[in-house]
């Protein structure tokens, strides 16, 4: 599950932007005609996390799986440059929808030091394995802003985030397949959060993000959390660039076709372009 340190950075995003939100002064002469922030915005950005991933898939025959750490005992990448996609729609000044998409993939080759049992796959030690794990996160949202003028935005977020898993492994004698193992599954996740924006200067953008949600459905029982600050420059009307910091974490246990345990975190900073129509 989040641990403590994880909880106290989400309470500590979402006091942020309660006191953001109470100290920034009002723009007095708005009107519910004006859309503020544009009708429109595409984000573009090149993501930088260090990622950390592991998996517990047990045998169908009822055996216990090994909680595999894929970084190390899969020998899969720590780190990796992603392309990250959002946008906004806006209807009017209160209302608005969000979609995002980004997309990991991860292989790796490996002699196993230990012995790992992969739902039907038993590695042996020393054998000689190859891995990957694919992970596509995208997903809507609606958002309803209770404040929005020239100087902040405020609001709550409702939505469904879809993260399609792939993992798989195998074990490869003279480089020749002796045995596969692979599960992949698209997680159905909805989403609550909290957003917020604060015009520093006129051209000098703050924004945030936070969205959480445990769940208890059927086949699955966990939590999640994805939160994301930023800082951005509009340097002409329509175009401006900025840095951000993002955070996601999950953690799942499953009941589906097979039986264990999936967690996932990656952190790090996104260097964006941004354009408003």
């Amino acid at each position: 599950m989040i641990n403590k340190n994880k909880a106290l950075i989400v309470l500590f995003i979402i006091i942020n932007n309660f006191l953001l939100f109470a100290s920034t002064p009002r723009d007095s002469s708005k009107t519910d005609s004006e859309i503020y922030d544009n009708k429109f915005q595409m984000t573009l950005g090149l993501f930088l996390p260090s990622i950390n991933s592991s998996a517990q898939i047990n045998r169908k025959t009822g055996g216990i799986g090994t909680i595999v750490n894929l970084e190390a005992a899969f020998n899969l990448p720590e780190s990796q440059q992603l392309f990250r996609a959002n946008a906004i729609f806006r209807f009017n000044n209160n209302h608005s929808v969000e979609g995002y998409y980004y997309a990991l993939n991860r292989s790796g080759q490996n002699i196993s030091k230990d012995s790992i049992v992969f739902g039907d796959l038993v590695i042996g030690i020393n054998s000689s394995f190859t891995s990957f794990f694919k992970a596509t996160l995208f997903g809507g949202k609606y958002r309803y802003s209770v404040e929005n003028d020239k100087n902040i935005e405020a609001g709550f977020s409702a939505g469904i985030s879809f993260l399609y898993i792939d993992i798989g492994a195998e074990v490869l004698l003279l480089n020749q397949q002796v045995g596969k193992e692979e599960y992949n599954d698209l997680l159905f996740l909805p989403v609550f959060g909290f957003y917020n924006r604060v015009n520093i200067y006129e051209d000098l953008i703050f924004r945030s993000n936070v969205d959480a949600f445990a769940l208890n459905i059927e086949r699955y029982n966990g939590i999640l959390v994805d939160l994301s600050v930023l800082l951005e420059y509009r340097f002409l009307q329509r175009f401006s660039l900025g840095l951000s910091y993002n955070a996601y974490a999950l953690d799942v246990k499953f009941d589906t076709k097979q039986k264990g345990e999936i967690k996932y975190n990656h952190r790090g900073f996104m260097f964006f372009g941004k354009v408003y129509f």
